[in-house]
């Protein structure tokens, strides 16, 4: 049987912002996302971040705990949704489901400004199996990743 997100109380994978904000000032730790991508439009339940291009006509996906990102042409935040951010193979890859239930069990319910995260953080010896997991603010969440990426 295959684990979808409608398998799973209260999980939505994605939060969109009413109106995008500025990268440099909710991603301060991440300035090789200033100039080329301004604008923050929403973020995962797992940190990934939705970012543009002024025009809101280039969209890219950070993934965060990877410290990478991928560019999607998009005329608009719309397009982008139905076309990647909803797709369900882009879900399963960047979200499996059994992986996020198995985290939701877990660590229960967060709150809307929170995102689940591997303790510690995978990119310094932390293994991301679910059990592992805990929450916190998505903001604090990018910061820090953001300090540790700067470091290395």
């Amino acid at each position: 049987m295959t684990t979808t997100y409608a398998d799973v109380p209260g999980f939505a994978p994605w939060t969109f912002a009413p109106e995008p904000g500025p990268t440099d000032e909710l991603m301060p730790q991440w300035p090789r996302l200033h100039a080329d991508w301004p604008l923050v439009h929403a973020y995962s339940r797992l940190g990934h971040v939705v970012v543009s291009d002024a025009q809101q006509t280039r969209f890219a996906i950070v993934h965060p705990l990877e410290g990478g990102m991928k560019a999607y042409d998009a005329a608009s935040l719309d397009e982008l949704r139905r076309t990647v951010l909803e797709d369900a193979d882009f879900l399963a890859f960047v979200m499996p489901a059994s992986h996020v239930r198995a985290i939701v069990e877990h660590v229960g319910p967060i709150d809307a400004d929170s995102v689940y995260y591997p303790v510690p953080y995978p990119m310094i010896g932390g293994s991301g199996a679910p059990e592992t997991y805990a929450s916190g603010d998505v903001w604090v969440f990018l910061d820090i990743v953001g300090q540790l990426w700067q470091r290395a």
